[in-house]
């Protein structure tokens, strides 16, 4: 089919210039900034290097791994930052599902709303990182 084949031809070629140009894009099963890949795996978000070809970091939040990525493909280095921000992230996502289930599961009201404050605190805090880490991204 010559229409498919036109289609494959664009695509590559689209595909060509957004490699060397910042702008993300999907590419399969993974995320390319320019050399930079990321790749979701059971256990977070993986970042390589393609042009050493290596694994740079695994992070938890896709948010971290794009700020690390475009940082990168940039000459910038953040990973250091970047990971002290996605462990509060983790910290305050991990206190959100605890405090959901301690919501859910007990009578007491006076324990229900110290751990409805409890939980608007860690979400505020997390929306507060992502904040910090969309500035990486964005600026």
């Amino acid at each position: 089919m010559t229409t498919e084949k036109l289609l494959n031809d664009l695509e590559e070629i689209v595909n060509r210039g957004l490699e060397d140009s910042a702008i993300p894009h999907a590419r399969g099963n993974s995320i390319r900034i320019k050399h930079v890949i990321i790749r979701e795996s059971p256990k977070g978000f993986l970042i390589y290097d393609a042009k050493e070809n290596r694994q740079v970091v695994r992070t938890y939040f896709k948010t971290t791994a794009v700020a690390i990525a475009k940082n990168l493909a940039q000459g910038k280095d953040i990973t250091e930052k970047a990971m002290e921000f996605d462990g509060q992230m983790l910290k305050h996502y991990n206190d959100a599902v605890f405090y959901k289930h301690a919501i859910r599961n007990t009578t007491d009201n006076a324990k229900k709303e110290i751990r409805e404050t409890r939980l608007d605190v860690a979400i505020q805090e997390s929306q507060r990182v992502r904040s910090l880490l969309d500035m990486f991204i964005f600026c």
